[in-house]
C-alpha cells in the first residue's frame, strides 16, 4: 500500500486546530525503536506528525534499520501521520542560520506551524531552539520517564530501559543521565 494516501497536504493542515500537536524527530523513532520500546508512543499519545524529511530519514533511507519498519506501520495504522511544512523558506532559514540538519528543521518548522504542545527531539540544538519558541520538549529518556508515571513501565523498567539505550548508543552526559535516574527515584517514593 502507497504512503501517498496517507501523507496530509498542506491545505488540510490548515484545516485543523492543532494545539494538542505532538511532533516527532528521527532520533526518538530510532532509538526506542532500538530498545524495543517504540509502542510506548502509541500509548502515550494518540496522534504523532513527523514531517515528510523525517519518514524520508527514517524509514525510505534508513529501510530495514532500527525504527523503518516500526514508523512504516504506525504511519498505516494512522497514528503517526506525515505533514508536509509549509514555509520552506523558513526551513531553508533555519539550516543556514542554526545549522539544522534538513529534517530537523522540519521537524521545528512543523512544530511552529501546527502550534504543536510538545516536541519529541534528543539532539541539543533542536531542543533549544524548540524551548525558545515556548514547545515543551521530551527525550527518549522523557518518553521512558512518562511511561513510568503512567503505569505503562515499572520504574525498574524504565531504568532498565535508560541503561539500555546507553549501551546501544544513545549519547547522554552524566548529569542528564543521572537527573533521569533521580526523577524515577522520587517516582519510587
Amino acid at each position: 500500500m502507497s504512503t501517498r494516501c496517507l501523507i496530509r497536504r498542506p491545505v488540510e493542515i490548515a484545516k485543523r486546530a492543532m494545539t494538542e500537536a505532538v511532533i516527532a524527530d528521527a532520533s526518538v523513532l530510532i532509538h526506542l525503536s532500538r530498545i524495543e520500546r517504540f509502542r510506548l508512543l502509541r500509548h502515550l499519545f494518540s496522534t504523532i506528525y513527523i514531517p515528510r524529511g523525517v519518514y524520508r530519514e527514517v524509514v525510505e533511507v534508513g529501510w530495514s534499520l532500527p525504527g523503518s519498519v516500526e514508523t512504516e506501520e504506525a504511519v498505516r495504522e494512522g497514528w503517526i501521520k506525515v505533514e508536509d511544512v509549509r514555509d520552506r523558506l523558513e526551513v531553508r532559514e533555519l539550516i543556514v542560520r542554526h545549522g539544522l540538519h534538513a529534517a530537523n528543521a522540519e521537524v521545528l518548522q512543523l512544530a511552529v506551524e501546527l502550534g504543536a504542545r510538545e516536541l519529541l527531539a534528543d539532539e541539543a540544538k533542536i531542543r533549544d531552539l524548540a524551548e525558545d519558541r515556548g514547545i515543551k520538549v521530551r527525550g527518549c529518556m522523557g518518553v521512558l520517564i512518562e511511561a513510568a508515571k503512567r503505569g505503562l513501565l515499572s520504574v525498574r523498567e524504565a531504568r532498565e530501559a535508560i541503561n539500555e539505550l546507553v549501551r546501544k548508543g544513545y549519547r547522554v552526559s552524566r548529569e542528564v543521565l543521572r537527573k533521569a535516574h533521580e526523577i524515577l527515584s522520587r517516582l519510587e517514593e
